[in-house]
């Protein structure tokens, strides 16, 4: 049963319930306020029939006239009332409808029902050992109530029909909200992660609306964010694929010649030259890999680095660079080894984008709390449409002449990673044949000179 039909089915019995009760207790109390006027002026006619033959019977006693049983009976008979008199134990008249074989005791009353009949019959005691019996019929009166009870229970019956329609219409437009956040759940479950409900009721629903809307929305959120990393996982293993082929191609190629072939020791020491660059490519691939791969593990411990006591550091690390280093000297909360590592790498790619012999600056820009590194060059610089994607890993921007170089698409993902683990974040500024400005902000460390 639907939660509307359980409703319908709720309000109805509570209605039938409090109007049947209230009807009926209505009617019943207006009946026995009847019932109680009816049997007070019964009574007070019994009484006054009773007053009338005791008065008549002494009457006749003080003229001296007859007083016999048949007498005493002809003067209630001329009453005209429906009643029994008694002398002891012997009947002496009865005109009452319902059957009657004895005197009843003084002062009681009781009801009786004959053939669908109702009558009210009253006893008293006269003088002389007389007992009156009176009735009287209340037929009337309890056909007076059925009939107001039938006349409540069909206009129930209306009112509980017209109530029931009423309460459909209400019910449906209360649950349609219900109706719509189960529409809705289905839809999203279905896959329609857009779907939205957009109640305004004004109440609880709508609360409860505003909840599965954000509900919603964080799930499609999540999805997308699933959805977007499983598509860089894919990216990320099908360019590591592609990159670990090119040269596994040439290693295997180049083996096999050397194994098969009777060659020259000058093609033997082009094979072998061949192997061993991309054998160090290989190697350089898989120690940024790892170092990649490493950075997510657990955080980085962050101390006071001193930025001059990098520079000859990465001079060693970079001798074909025309490097140009700031002359001051700043402390950077950071990894000494790790802004090594990210520093080797923008400078690299600096070289590998600028012309022979061309310089690569290192800056340093202090600011309120922070130190901004940056990397810049005057080479081939990089359009603008690609360059939201040069910090994926396996990315490269000109992939013939980044192969040729040995690059391997992992710098500046690693540098990304650096920065983030610092932090920070990359901002990379560029145009094509004007260069490009690689800068990360870094915190202040101890005082500085």
């Amino acid at each position: 049963m639907r939660f509307a039909q359980k409703m319908i089915c709720l309000l109805l019995l509570v209605l039938s319930a409090s109007f049947g009760v209230g009807g009926c207790y209505l009617l019943y109390s207006d009946f026995h306020v009847q019932l109680e006027r009816t049997g007070q002026a019964n009574a007070a006619v019994h009484r006054q029939t009773c007053t009338l033959l005791q008065t008549e019977i002494i009457d006749r006693q003080r003229r001296g006239e007859d007083t016999a049983d048949e007498t005493i009976a002809g003067l209630l008979e001329a009453q005209g009332k429906a009643a029994a008199l008694w002398r002891g134990e012997r009947c002496l008249t009865n005109t009452l409808a319902v059957p009657c074989d004895a005197p009843l005791a003084d002062g009681t009353m009781y009801t009786v029902s004959v053939g669908g009949a109702v009558f009210s019959l009253y006893g008293s005691d006269l003088q002389g050992g007389l007992h009156l019996v009176s009735s009287f019929n209340l037929t009337g009166l309890y056909r007076d109530r059925d009939a107001s009870l039938r006349r409540f229970l069909a206009l129930e019956a209306v009112v509980l029909a017209a109530g029931a329609l009423l309460l459909a219409v209400l019910a449906r437009q209360m649950t349609r909200p219900l109706r719509v956040l189960s529409t809705t759940s289905a839809q999203i479950a279905g896959g329609d992660y857009a779907r939205r409900t957009g109640l305004h009721t004004g109440d609880e629903i709508e609360q409860v609306s505003r909840s599965f809307d954000r509900m919603a929305d964080a799930v499609q959120e999540k999805i997308a964010d699933l959805e977007a990393d499983v598509q860089r996982r894919e990216d990320f293993v099908g360019a590591f694929t592609h990159e670990l082929k090119t040269p596994m191609t040439s290693i295997l190629g180049y083996a096999d010649v050397l194994r098969t072939l009777q060659t020259d020791p000058e093609e033997q020491r082009e094979a072998a030259n061949v192997i061993y660059q991309e054998s160090r490519r290989l190697e350089a691939l898989s120690q940024k890999l790892l170092a990649l791969l490493a950075l997510g593990d657990e955080p980085v411990r962050l101390e006071d680095v001193e930025l001059a006591g990098l520079w000859p550091r990465l001079r060693a690390a970079c001798p074909g660079a025309e490097l140009r280093t700031p002359a001051g000297s700043w402390v950077v909360r950071g990894d000494a080894d790790l802004l090594l590592d990210l520093l080797c790498n923008l400078v690299q790619n600096a070289v590998k984008a600028s012309a022979e012999g061309a310089p690569v600056e290192v800056r340093c820009l202090p600011g309120a709390g922070t130190v901004t590194l940056e990397v810049a060059d005057h080479g081939c610089g990089i359009p603008a449409e690609k360059l939201p994607r040069v910090t994926e890993p396996f990315y490269m921007v000109d992939k013939s002449r980044a192969r040729r170089q040995g690059g391997s698409g992992l710098g500046l993902a690693l540098c990304q990673r650096i920065a983030a683990a610092h932090g920070s974040s990359l901002a990379i500024e560029s145009a094509p044949g004007r260069g490009t400005t690689v800068r990360v902000v870094l915190q202040k460390g101890g005082a500085a000179e």
